[in-house]
């Protein structure tokens, strides 16, 4: 009777096929390993030297030593072969595996140094300190004052005009007069003292350069004084066409201020006394009022 043969169980299958795995990727990768060592590998090309003479014999050498891009007879005794030197070596092409060698630059002609001067420097005179009150003055720009004297002049004419709005909300009474306004003895008596003052202040400091140019005209002037006889401020109705004359003309009424109080008559009237008068320059009559 013939024994039973043995089945294979899942267990055996899985291992054989473990095992014929392990077979197969062990070839593979020795395969691999040792098949690089069979490639033949590509032999590098020869490479070929050429050297690069300075120099070119008309009759080509019988035994050439080496070869160069002319012919070139080599001098001395035929001991002395020495291999000819090429200045710049460059590296064998990759592609034709020929070494070549660069001609080096000619360098230009050196050009004649100019000649070195030599400067002595003088010696510097030594700053001395010169006292502020003996320095010149710097020259001022006509045109920078004069602007500055005009914004100085509308400053000076708001404020006025702010301190006017301000007494009138305050209840300040102004009194106006002019040559045809009808007044009272008082009022009369100080204007007309008010003239003769000014008049004469005007005489006695004419401006010399009106009397050099020889002008004459005429202006209308507004004065404002206060109770106390102050003047609170000066306008000019009407431009006589001469700057000269109109400075002139607020120059003498601020040099006869201050001028007398108000008497009590014109006191209780009222605070302030507005006088417009026209100012005439005249060379042989001087300055007057009407």
């Amino acid at each position: 009777m013939n024994p039973a043969i043995p089945q294979a169980t899942d267990t055996d299958r899985l291992g054989l096929a473990l095992f014929i795995a392990l077979v197969m990727h062990g070839l593979v990768i020795l395969g691999i390993a040792f098949g690089e060592h069979l490639v033949p590998r590509s032999t590098q090309p020869p490479t070929l030297d050429v050297i690069l003479v300075q120099t070119q014999s008309p009759v080509a050498p019988e035994d050439a030593e080496f070869i160069a891009q002319v012919d070139q007879l080599a001098s001395g005794s035929d001991a002395e072969k020495v291999r000819p030197s090429a200045p710049l070596p460059i590296p064998a092409s990759a592609e034709t595996g020929i070494a070549l060698v660069e001609t080096p630059p000619t360098a230009p002609p050196r050009q004649p140094e100019a000649p070195v001067r030599t400067v002595t420097a003088e010696k510097a005179p030594e700053k001395r300190d010169v006292p502020a009150d003996r320095r010149p003055a710097p020259e001022q720009d006509v045109e920078v004052a004069e602007l500055i004297e005009r914004s100085l002049a509308l400053a000076k004419m708001v404020s006025e005009l702010r301190e006017q709005e301000r007494l009138a909300t305050a209840g300040v009474r102004t009194h106006y007069i002019d040559a045809a306004s009808a007044r009272t003895a008082a009022e009369a008596a100080y204007i007309d003292a008010w003239v003769r003052k000014v008049e004469q202040i005007g005489n006695l400091n004419y401006p010399d350069e009106v009397r050099r140019r020889r002008l004459s005209g005429s202006l209308l002037l507004s004065v404002l004084i206060g109770h106390d006889g102050n003047v609170i401020g000066i306008d000019i109705a009407s431009s006589s066409g001469e700057r000269v004359l109109d400075d002139a003309a607020v120059r003498i009424v601020e040099l006869a201020g201050p001028y007398a109080p108000f008497p009590a008559e014109m006191r209780r009237q009222y605070d302030r006394l507005m006088i417009s008068r026209t100012w005439v320059f005249r060379e042989a009559q001087g300055v007057t009022t009407r």
